[in-house]
C-alpha cells in the first residue's frame, strides 16, 4: 500500500462527515470537516471542487463529491507531495477528470460516464496515482468512456469496472490506454461487455504489470467496419518489461487474439493465465486465438517473450488461419534464436498449423497440445482431461507433475504453491 494512503476514519470522524453531508445538502454550500487524519471538503458543484483542490494544494486532504452530474471538466493540477483523496458518493457522476502534471492523488469510488459528450479520465504526466473501486461505463449512450495514462509514472488501477466503453459510438472505443506510462499496475479489475472495443490498448511504457483481472466478452459491433473488426482484450504495441499474469480471459470476437502483442515490445512474460474458448453468455462466439505475438506487416517484432504455464483453450478457424491457441509471426524464423519467443509448460487446445507457431519459437519445453502438432520432442500430444473450469483432474496424467520446475512460477493462478514437482498449465491439481 502506498505510504500516502490514510488509515480508516474513527467513529467520531464518520459522525462529523455525516453531519457535514446533511448540512451541505441543506445549504448548498461547500463545507469542511477537520479530523485527526485530514481535512475533508464536501462539494456539490464543479466550482466547489476546484476551490477544495486549491485549498489542499499544500496540506493534502479529502474531497468528497456529493450527488451531482459533474458535466464540466474537473482538474487537479500541479501540487505539493501531500496526498489528496477524491471520493465519489453514490449519485455523483463525472464526465471528465484531468490529472495534469500532479502527484500523490487517490481516486476512489468514482463513476465516470458520458453526460452528453465523450467521457475521459486523463492522467497526464503525473506520478503516484491510485485509481480504486471506480466504474467506467458509457452504457446506453452514443459516446465513449476512456481511462488514459499519458506519460505518467507509478500509476495503479485497482478493483475497478470497465464496461460498454463505446458500444454505440462510431469512434474507436478503448477502455484503458497506457499511453507510454511507466511503472503501471493494472490489478484486480473487471473488464466486460463491450462492443467494438479493446479493453487495454496502445503503447505500454517501462514496467507494466497486468495481473489478477477478469476479461469477458469483447464483441463485434455495427457502427463502422474498421472499429468493429478490432475486438481484442489486450492489444499493445511497444514497451519494455511487460508482465501479464494470473488473469482470466473470456471471449473476444473478430479481433486478432485475446492477447495481441506486436512491434517494439520487449522483455515480456505471460504466465499463469486462463484463456477460455467460449462463453454461455455469448452463444456462438469463439475466441480465434488466445495469444498472438507479432504481426506480418510490422517493422519490428517483440523480443525476449516468455509464455509460461498458461492454459489456452482458444482456437477457432478463421478465413486466414486454422484453429490456433497460440500463434507467433513466421517472420521470427529470420531472427536470431535468442530473440524468438520461449514457450514452456502450457496447455494448448489447438495447434492446427505448426508453421504459425513452431517455426518461430526459440524453444518449446514440455507443452501439451490436445489437437494438432507438438513443437518439440519434450512436448506431448494428447488429452489434457480438464474439468469445465479448465482445471486438471485425476485423469490429467500428461499435466500432473510434468512441468519443467526451473521455468514454472512458484504459485499457480489461484495462489496455490506449485512445489518441487509443478503441473503443466495455469492450475495445480488438487485431489
Amino acid at each position: 500500500m502506498p505510504s500516502w494512503q490514510r488509515r480508516p476514519p474513527l467513529a467520531t470522524e464518520v459522525c462529523l462527515r455525516v453531519v457535514a453531508v446533511l448540512l451541505a445538502a441543506a445549504l448548498g454550500a461547500l463545507l469542511w470537516v477537520s479530523t485527526a487524519s485530514a481535512a475533508t471538503a464536501y462539494v456539490r458543484t464543479e466550482a466547489q471542487f476546484q476551490q477544495a483542490v486549491a485549498a489542499f494544494h499544500n496540506t493534502g486532504g479529502r474531497v468528497v463529491l456529493m450527488p451531482h452530474l459533474y458535466r464540466t471538466e474537473l482538474v487537479v493540477g500541479p501540487r505539493s507531495a501531500r496526498p489528496i483523496t477524491i471520493v465519489g458518493m453514490r449519485g455523483a457522476r463525472v464526465q471528465t477528470l484531468l490529472l495534469n502534471e500532479t502527484r500523490a492523488v487517490t481516486l476512489e469510488h468514482l463513476f465516470v460516464s458520458p453526460l452528453g459528450a465523450d467521457s475521459h479520465l486523463i492522467v497526464d504526466r503525473s506520478t503516484h496515482i491510485l485509481i480504486s473501486a471506480s466504474t467506467f461505463t458509457a452504457r446506453g449512450t452514443r459516446h465513449i468512456v476512456e481511462l488514459q495514462l499519458d506519460h505518467s509514472s507509478h500509476v495503479t488501477v485497482r478493483n475497478s469496472s470497465f464496461a460498454h466503453c463505446g458500444d454505440r459510438s462510431p469512434e474507436w472505443s478503448l477502455c484503458l490506454l497506457p499511453q507510454r506510462a511507466r511503472h503501471v499496475l493494472i490489478e484486480g479489475n473487471r473488464f466486460h461487455d463491450c462492443r467494438g472495443c479493446d479493453f487495454i490498448h496502445g503503447y505500454a511504457g517501462l514496467d507494466t504489470t497486468i495481473r489478477d483481472n477478469r476479461f469477458a466478452r469483447a464483441l463485434a459491433c455495427r457502427t463502422g467496419s474498421v472499429k468493429c473488426l478490432h475486438q481484442d482484450l489486450i492489444e499493445l504495441f511497444s514497451g519494455t518489461g511487460l508482465v501479464i499474469t494470473r488473469n482470466r480471459f473470456g471471449v473476444s470476437q473478430r479481433g486478432a487474439a485475446q492477447v495481441y502483442l506486436t512491434n517494439a515490445l520487449n522483455y515480456v512474460r505471460i504466465a499463469n493465465n486462463l484463456f477460455l474458448r467460449s462463453d454461455p453468455r455469448a452463444p456462438g462466439v469463439h475466441s480465434p486465438v488466445g495469444i498472438l505475438i507479432g504481426a506480418a506487416a510490422s517493422p519490428h517484432l517483440p523480443h525476449h517473450v516468455e509464455i509460461i504455464n498458461n492454459t489456452v483453450l482458444s482456437g477457432w478457424e478463421t478465413a486466414s488461419h486454422a484453429p490456433m491457441s497460440i500463434a507467433v509471426s513466421p517472420r521470427y524464423a529470420r531472427l536470431k534464436l535468442a530473440n524468438r519467443p520461449l514457450m514452456a509448460n502450457n496447455v494448448l487446445a489447438r495447434v492446427r498449423d505448426g508453421y504459425l507457431l513452431c517455426t518461430g519459437l526459440r524453444r518449446s519445453i514440455r507443452d501439451v497440445t490436445e489437437q494438432g502438432a507438438a513443437c518439440s520432442p519434450s512436448d506431448s500430444l494428447g488429452p489434457a482431461d480438464l474439468d469445465d473450469r479448465g482445471e486438471p483432474t485425476s485423469a490429467s496424467q500428461l499435466l500432473i507433475d510434468r512441468a519443467d520446475p526451473d521455468l514454472a512460477p512458484p504459485y499457480d493462478l489461484t495462489g496455490r504453491p506449485r512445489g518441487a514437482h509443478p503441473d503443466i498449465g495455469c492450475f495445480e491439481y488438487v485431489p
